[in-house]
């Protein structure tokens, strides 16, 4: 019988999101570089997609500060 092995790619939710964050950024750059080429036809549809990666930026952002403050004392 073969075992089953999972494969973390994560260790703790805190590290997901934080992860998550990092790729949206990058994600939201690149739509930003892509939407300035004046030859572009497409500049638009890519702010748009920009716009969808902001929201998830914000809701990823927000879980995070609830969750996992900087300031644990809230002040």
């Amino acid at each position: 019988m073969r075992k089953s092995h999972k494969s973390e790619i994560f260790h703790s939710a805190e590290e997901a999101l934080t992860n998550a964050s990092e790729i949206l950024s990058a994600a939201l750059q690149t739509a930003y570089q892509s939407a300035e080429n004046p030859v572009s036809t497409q500049s638009p549809v890519i702010m748009g997609l920009a716009q969808l990666i902001e929201n998830a930026q914000a809701l990823v952002d927000a879980v995070l500060e609830r969750n996992f403050p900087t300031d644990p004392s809230g002040e």
